[in-house]
């Protein structure tokens, strides 16, 4: 099954939660991971630059303070034709023993190269020894303190170099010579200086300078932080000058970092290593003078140099995730409290499935839900209504027919009883009576006829006029019937006896035969839009402005069946009845004739000839 079909078949307060949850998540989510990408490279384009200002400063110092050391070295020239001078005397070669010196002139001179060395030892506190290597002699003079050594050269010990150059740290030596008080071996690098001839490139001697690291040692030591990063000053072999790592110097570098800073032709760089058990990022810087070609590389691990990063990045997490803990807590609030009325709904509407229309719809909320719950418990109220309604009228269809099959027996026996009568008036001889009771007997059938509720406009007329020619034999001649029934009008179909009541009320309320002949006029015309009209009208009494008024504020009421029964068959009943066959727009009318009269219409909307029984 699809993640979408998954979603489609949640419920809503899962796809509540889902969607809430996902609008929290994802936009803190992605933030901690923006703000934490973004704060890395802050940082390494920071550090990039700072590193890169770091080693060129570094460098510069270094160079400076190399070019110092170098410059001490140059006081071999110094003076170079005077007769006292460093230079001289090895010119002339005046410290040699043999012939023509004498043995004073030798420890004179050798008293004062002694002075010319010691000099350029106090030019600078850091040297820590001094030696001169003669070629002419192949003699050796070494000065520590206040102590000189004069001794062949020694075999095996550093001889005679092309150009200056700087030997990278390493333990001092004696240079094969012995001196007076044992010497601590001390961590130094040498500068090499060959003396020439000038202006030949015969080479007189060799000035070596035994130099302390300790000051370029401080010279550094702002340049990396302690403990955390990485610093060297190397070769171009890979042979350290000077480390942050304890007795490192004077050992080679072989690593992979190292070939790739000794590979690069710029003078400054960086770049990022993750091999040999080190991540993180690689500085270097040319040291490079004349006499010296060297690399001053700092190491920065990751873990230093994210480590703010990483700081900001557990805190945006712990307050992030102090949010989005506070985010799904109130999401798992509000998707509860959202949903909880809809579930408690949906039990309601299975309750009402299971057949329990009465159950109490108690959902107090004010907003749509609630609004849905009121509209449902009056929606239910409405149907209850409805169902109780038609449950009564059902019951009350069911009592009429029981009271009318209970009915059938005694008109069944009158009707037996009026055609043996009728039977014995013609035996007499006595017509009138016959047709009377004919006339009798026809009502009680038609009364009695419970096959259908409508009938034919015709048929409710031989009705009528049965009950007519009763009321004629009761009020003789006095009574003028006059029947006006229009063309395709007699097969409309029309509730039962609809038109007794309008005819019984005539006789009942407004005739009057000793004031002037009665009269009654039925008449029936078929409309363009196939619309029945039938009007009952008398020359009777007549009604009130008053009495108008009343019946047709009765009739605008709108009553039940069971009222109107309760109320006896009168105008309502007969409208109701219509309307129940017809429909609503079906209509009863009243109006009072002038001078004297009453008049009733019904209005049978769309009639038809056939309806169904």
């Amino acid at each position: 099954m699809s993640v979408r079909s998954l979603f489609r078949a949640a419920t809503i307060r899962k796809k509540m939660m889902l969607l809430f949850l996902t609008a929290t998540i994802v936009p803190i989510a992605a933030s901690i991971a923006i703000s934490y990408h973004e704060t890395r490279s802050s940082i390494t384009r920071e550090a990039i630059s700072k590193n890169n200002r770091l080693l060129a400063l570094g460098s510069a110092n270094i160079i400076n303070y190399m070019n110092n050391i170098n410059q001490k070295s140059l006081a071999v020239y110094n003076s170079m034709n005077v007769p006292r001078s460093l230079y001289y005397l090895l010119e002339h070669n005046l410290e040699d023993e043999s012939f023509p010196n004498g043995i004073s002139d030798v420890i004179e001179n050798r008293n004062l190269l002694k002075d010319h060395l010691y000099n350029i030892y106090q030019s600078m506190r850091e040297f820590y020894k001094i030696r001169l290597y003669v070629a002419a002699q192949n003699t050796s003079y070494l000065l520590w303190n206040d102590d000189i050594r004069v001794g062949r050269h020694a075999p095996g010990t550093i001889g005679m170099a092309p150009k200056t150059y700087i030997e990278p740290t390493h333990p001092s030596t004696n240079y094969g010579l012995p001196i007076k008080s044992p010497v601590r071996e001390e961590p130094v690098f040498s500068l090499h200086r060959p003396i020439f001839l000038a202006p030949s490139d015969k080479q007189l001697a060799e000035l070596t300078i035994d130099v302390k690291t300790g000051v370029l040692n401080d010279l550094n030591r702002q340049l990396y932080d302690a403990g955390n990063e990485e610093l060297y000053l190397v070769d171009g072999e890979g042979r350290l000058v000077l480390s942050s790592k304890p007795d490192f110097a004077g050992k080679r570098l072989d690593d992979g970092w190292f070939r790739e800073v000794a590979g690069s032709a710029a003078e400054q760089g960086h770049f990022k290593w993750d091999k040999g058990g080190f991540a993180g990022m690689i500085f270097f810087q040319q040291v490079k003078t004349p006499f010296m070609d060297w690399y001053l590389i700092k190491q920065t691990p990751d873990s230093h140099l994210y480590a703010a990063a990483n700081r900001t990045a557990l805190l945006n997490m712990w307050v992030g995730a102090a949010f989005l803990a506070v985010a799904v807590l109130a999401t798992l609030v509000i998707s509860i409290r959202f949903t909880k009325p809809l579930l408690a709904l949906i039990g309601y509407v299975n309750q009402i499935d299971a057949g329990n229309l009465n159950v109490r719809i108690e959902i107090q909320s004010k907003d749509e839900i609630g609004l849905l719950a009121k509209r449902f418990r009056s929606m239910m109220q409405t149907i209850n209504n409805l169902i109780l309604k038609e449950y009564r009228m059902e019951i009350a269809n069911k009592t009429m027919q029981l009271r009318a099959l209970q009915a059938q027996v005694n008109p069944h026996f009158l009707y037996n009883a009026l055609q043996s009568v009728g039977t014995v008036a013609l035996q007499q001889g006595n017509k009138q009576v016959y047709r009377l009771v004919a006339s009798l007997g026809k009502m009680m059938r038609y009364q009695m006829n419970l096959s259908g509720g409508d009938v034919d406009l015709s048929q409710e007329l031989d009705y009528v006029q049965a009950y007519l020619d009763l009321q004629q034999e009761r009020f003789d001649a006095s009574l003028d019937v006059i029947l006006m029934i229009g063309e395709g009008t007699r097969g409309i179909r029309m509730p039962k006896m609809i038109l007794q009541p309008l005819v019984e009320n005539f006789f009942k309320h407004g005739f009057s035969p000793s004031e002037r002949p009665a009269q009654l006029i039925i008449a029936s015309s078929l409309g363009e839009a196939g619309d029945l009209a039938v009007v009952v009208s008398d020359n009777g009494a007549g009604l009130t402005d008053e009495r108008l008024a009343e019946l047709n504020a009765a009739l605008a009421q709108d009553n039940d069946m069971a009222e109107s029964d309760a109320a006896g068959i009168g105008l309502r009943n007969v409208l109701s009845r219509l309307r129940l066959f017809a429909g609503p727009e079906a209509s009863l009318s009243i109006r009072r004739l002038v001078p004297h009269g009453f008049s009733v219409t019904l209005h049978i909307p769309h009639a038809q000839e056939e309806r169904p029984s």
